[in-house]
């Protein structure tokens, strides 16, 4: 939810808008006693590309050049990961949310890395959000974004 994909505009603004309303949701429920999470798995092996649709204009889409390849290359990436036995199949992630579940209220962490290959690319990041959240709560006087009330 922090890298735009050309092409897959959508797809790319769901995941950031995802992002911002568990984000947000984090603060709004925690009175309630409802934890908002956010899990960052990666890429499994799932039948994700059965569901993945070509542009019904493939002229229009040629005139991309020479970008107009780009779908086709990531998804390549997506097919190859299916197929290779390295590629962890989604068993990481459901105990990852199982874990989740089972903490009690109040403890559980915003955002959780359930594929350890991931966690270097993504810890750099999630560290950077958290600062970025720190200095904007001190700048704008936003305490509130920096404890969650119960």
């Amino acid at each position: 939810g922090r890298v735009v994909a050309p092409y897959v505009g959508i797809y790319s603004a769901s995941k950031f808008a995802l992002e911002a309303l568990a984000d947000s949701y984090r603060f709004e429920l925690a009175p309630f006693g409802v934890d908002s999470v956010i899990v960052e798995p990666g890429i499994h092996r799932t039948p994700i590309l059965e569901n993945f649709q070509a542009p019904d204009d493939e002229e229009r889409a040629a005139e991309y050049h020479p970008d107009a390849d780009y779908v086709a290359r990531v998804k390549a990436v997506f097919e190859e990961a299916n197929l290779a036995q390295e590629t962890p199949g989604p068993e990481e992630v459901v105990q990852a949310f199982i874990r989740l579940v089972e903490m009690p209220a109040g403890t559980r962490p915003l955002r959780t890395i359930p594929t350890p290959a991931l966690a270097p690319l993504l810890e750099p990041h999630n560290l950077a959000a958290e600062q970025l959240r720190q200095t904007t709560a001190q700048i704008f006087n936003v305490p509130e974004l920096t404890v969650l009330k119960s």
